[in-house]
């Protein structure tokens, strides 16, 4: 359990000045991993950056670099403003990064939207799809769609996904409510969603459900971030935590819903003290790795602990 990736102290590069979060993982070997993640340049945009990793050695890292072909969108494009790695597959040789994109509006902070895009020279240059996302955030500006997770099952796409189900005015800013919802595909590319939630936030303590991630190496898991409605920001009660549970199909067993506990349990002046968000899971050496985001969404960087998988 440790830290892996901070970000740069220096100043030596102008495409990365803060933030490492929401790794995003395609193991290519026992000794290679290769990780997207979200990095924030010069001028305060988030975009995506790519770290290849070395996990028989501690987690060592071999190179971080940009990713040609992931910059942001013009400047009336759903990505214009920023974007974010999701998730990540191999398909018919080619690689599939799913990806958040973020413009901004007039009637709300922001607006998100998912876009794909795809490598032929295993992940180094990409090329999205479209200008325009594969899923749309809605008809209205305060609507967004956000942090896919995409996987096969029974010969089809499934993407889990969180929604925005409304804004309200808290302590004097707009706050989303988001919940977690699943969409189907035959291709990867167009979906369709399934209308009832896979977790509603009615009955829940949480005002936002985010960066789901299925695990079924083992016993079928989800897993997820949630936030309360207020000072989620700050080190609180209220700020990201990590959640699972069992997992059939597409629908949780939400009378087994279990917050993730940290053994031992990170010590108030470390990188993940006060959270601990947007996680993926990468099986290994019989053991599960589980990569995730820490205090202050990320601008301590991203780590990871051990969990062994059940059978």
């Amino acid at each position: 359990m440790g830290l892996i990736i901070e970000p740069p102290t220096s100043g030596d590069y102008e495409w990365w000045v803060d933030c490492a979060g929401i790794p995003t993982c395609m193991p290519f070997s026992d000794n290679l991993w290769r990780i997207w993640f979200a990095g924030v340049n010069i001028r305060g945009q988030r975009g995506i950056l790519c770290a290849d990793i070395d996990p028989g050695h501690g987690m060592k890292i071999l190179e971080i670099r940009e990713c040609p072909g992931l910059e942001r969108g013009t400047s009336d494009a759903f990505d214009s403003a920023g974007l974010w790695p999701c998730s990540v597959m191999r398909v018919e040789g080619r690689i599939f990064l799913w990806y958040t994109g973020m413009r901004l509006v007039r009637d709300v902070p922001f607006q998100n939207a998912i876009g794909l895009a795809v490598s032929e020279d295993d992940g180094f240059t990409f090329k999205k799809v479209s200008s325009n996302p594969i899923l749309p955030a809605g008809h209205e500006e305060t609507d967004f769609v956000t942090s896919p997770f995409v996987e096969r099952l029974d010969e089809k796409f499934v993407m889990f996904y969180s929604e925005c189900t409304k804004w309200e005015h808290i302590a004097g800013r707009l706050e989303s409510f988001y919940d977690l919802r699943v969409a189907y595909s035959s291709d990867g590319i167009n979906w369709t969603k399934r209308k009832n939630p896979v977790i509603s936030l009615d009955g829940t303590p949480w005002a936002g459900i985010v960066r789901p991630w299925v695990d079924r190496s083992g016993k079928h898991r989800m897993w997820w971030s949630a936030r309360g409605a207020t000072d989620f920001r700050n080190a609180s009660e209220q700020a990201y935590r990590l959640y699972s549970a069992p997992v059939s199909g597409v629908d949780i067993d939400k009378s087994a819903i279990e917050q993730v506990n940290f053994v031992p349990a990170p010590e108030n002046d470390e990188w993940d003290s006060w959270m601990q968000a947007y996680c993926s899971l990468v099986p290994y050496q019989g053991k599960l790795v589980l990569l995730y985001t820490g205090n202050n969404f990320g601008r301590q960087g991203f780590g990871y602990a051990l969990s062994e998988p059940e059978f």
